[in-house]
């Protein structure tokens, strides 16, 4: 696999059966598979007209929309993140699961405000990849701090607001992964040095 940065395509072509992709600053690279991601195009035309929109449906923390007893969940829910304490919006299907058994409870009688970690995990090149909470892509402000071995194949990065921890990306050993999940829900501001939050036996009490 091969990373070109500091570039971008300006046109695909083919060539005896093969992709060539060039790029603005003059590169052409042969290849096999062309995948792409075009991004979301969220459906609110049938309720324009009754809710505040932005990219999706704006939401409460307890995914209440503009509209007397009208909710919305899941990747169209511009909701109040209670981590990061603003609207955000998510296209998770971990996010779009708890959502929904929030919004089912509120639309029964209840009063509940959503909060939860979003997690993501993946598999790949024989490592695992994980993300949690909230990342500098949502939030860019966020302080961190961050650990890693080529040699033992690890990466570790946690990110914090306002001294208490809302983030991590992990790719190795997803060694610690419960219990920062677990110190992000608690919401408590960190009173220890936060790199000792990088090393997983520091996590264990």
């Amino acid at each position: 696999m091969e990373f070109i940065t500091s570039d971008e395509v300006q046109k695909f072509t083919r060539n005896n059966g093969r992709f060539v992709a060039e790029t603005v600053n003059g590169r052409k690279v042969d290849f096999d598979l062309l995948t792409y991601g075009v991004g979301l195009d969220y459906y609110t035309e049938p309720v324009r007209k009754e809710v505040e929109i932005k990219s999706g449906i704006v939401t409460d923390a307890k995914l209440r929309t503009s509209a007397a007893d009208a909710y919305a969940a899941g990747d169209i829910a511009v909701f109040y993140d209670l981590m990061v304490e603003r609207h955000n919006q998510m296209g998770t299907w971990d996010n779009a699961e708890a959502h929904g058994r929030v919004a089912a409870r509120n639309m029964a009688g209840a009063d509940e405000d959503f909060f939860d970690v979003p997690t993501y995990t993946t598999t790949m090149f024989g490592s695992t990849l994980a993300v949690m909470g909230v990342t500098p892509d949502v939030q860019p402000d966020l302080e961190s701090v961050r650990t890693f071995s080529f040699e033992e194949k690890f990466y570790r990065k946690l990110f914090f607001k306002d001294d208490r921890l809302v983030g991590a990306i992990m790719i190795g050993p997803p060694k610690g992964r419960k219990k920062l999940i677990e110190i992000m829900r608690s919401r408590r501001k960190i009173e220890r040095p936060k790199q000792e939050l990088l090393d997983p036996a520091n996590l264990k009490d």
